[in-house]
């Protein structure tokens, strides 16, 4: 008897989409059913949580204007080790201070020119993504791009030279608090491991074998397609937020670019499923961070110690989930930062949740707007030479 015929139609957008998030539910629920803490991970999650700590205690007496950015930043700098910590605060400093620069240089030329100020937003953004996916300080890149639109964004409303300027040092202020605070618990961290395993050395870890090398010109394809997606993202945001006075750009345009920033072993093949999975899990971590920190902020009020308290356990439970092994990392890390965000307000605690929900409006806009230009670009010979498609 024959064999049936296949079906060998290839799946649509819609059913590609829903397997995404399918898979991105299923396996933040085998994560959270398989919870077992190890000492590693709980290690991990106990430093991020003293760091995002210690920078908010910091930023609130410093009365820095930011509070939330000085705290994300001691989570986002948070790594494994010392030296990797260590590393990526220095190119966060650096970003941000030369993206600080940049924007408090052309900001105040820019603000009352739309029509030039627009471009120059995408432009600030493309460049810094082809650059940040090809070099080793990508993290700088990234950091010193979301800066550099950020306080030229900021300039337009400000009106001043001065004042820009002012926000952009307060911008690098709430960066290097967060990032020392980080820098501070991983040194003592370390410090402490060195004092109770003496000199004995780490075990090595287990050798894995090399992966052979993507194709150059695959590479350099993709590395274009991202950053023109950037580019457009960043412009339409910009113009959006320029006539309609949108909500929540900072978060929107941090949002259209970290999204972009694949792993190199993405870039070789198709990179518009790995983007809309980030997509995906970006989503679901912010809503469910919003959902659980919404529900809270009326329980808890404006009382310090306990939120706090709820602070910490946030960050220390989106860290567990980050270090997972069921595929839901990506969801842990992004309901820790939307969690921060919303937690963390401006200058002191609140029970208010409106700036949390502008703020989580801002990344659900920057998620529309660049699924939107994906999906305009899927045509364009730039998009079939990456093979980009689903």
């Amino acid at each position: 008897m024959d064999d049936p015929p296949r079906d060998t139609h290839p799946p649509t957008p819609i059913g590609t989409l829903a397997q995404i998030v399918r898979d991105a539910f299923t396996a933040l629920g085998r994560e959270l059913a398989a919870w077992k803490p190890s000492t590693e991970r709980a290690g991990f999650a106990t430093q991020a949580m003293l760091s995002v700590a210690l920078a908010v205690a910091l930023a609130y007496a410093l009365h820095l204007s930011n509070t939330w950015w000085a705290a994300i930043s001691g989570f986002a700098v948070m790594q494994t080790s010392f030296a990797a910590s260590a590393q990526r605060g220095v190119h966060r400093i650096l970003g941000t201070v030369l993206g600080g620069l940049l924007g408090a240089i052309v900001g105040p030329l820019l603000g009352d020119l739309p029509w030039v100020f627009v471009p120059v937003m995408g432009v600030i953004s493309g460049v810094s993504v082809y650059q940040a996916l090809g070099s080793e300080a990508g993290y700088a890149w990234v950091l010193g791009a979301a800066t550099a639109l950020m306080v030229t964004f900021e300039a337009h409303l400000l009106g001043s030279a001065s004042a820009t300027a002012s926000f952009a040092v307060l911008r690098v202020a709430e960066v290097v608090v967060g990032t020392l605070a980080c820098v501070l618990v991983s040194g003592a961290f370390h410090m402490g491991e060195r004092y109770w395993r003496g000199s004995a050395p780490a075990a090595a870890a287990p050798a894995t074998p090399p992966t052979p090398p993507p194709s150059p010109a695959a590479v350099h394809a993709a590395r274009k397609l991202l950053a023109w997606q950037s580019a457009m993202s960043i412009a339409i945001l910009a113009a959006l937020t320029y006539i309609l006075k949108l909500p929540g750009f900072a978060q929107a345009m941090v949002t259209a670019i970290a999204l972009l920033i694949l792993p190199a072993s993405s870039l070789a093949g198709h990179t518009r499923r790995p983007v809309v999975e980030r997509m995906v899990q970006r989503f679901a971590g912010c809503l469910l961070a919003g959902l659980v920190s919404v529900a809270l902020l009326p329980v808890l009020g404006d009382h310090a110690l306990a939120c706090m308290f709820a602070l910490s356990l946030g960050v220390w439970c989106g860290c567990h989930v980050q270090t997972g092994k069921e595929g839901a990392s990506y969801v842990g890390r992004q309901f820790t930062i939307a969690f921060i965000m919303v937690f963390v307000q401006d200058h002191h605690w609140s029970s208010d949740p409106v700036p949390a929900l502008m703020r989580l409006s801002g990344i659900l806009t920057g998620i529309v707007v660049l699924a939107v230009v994906m999906l305009a670009m899927s045509r364009l010979p730039l998009a079939r030479q990456s093979g980009s498609a689903l």
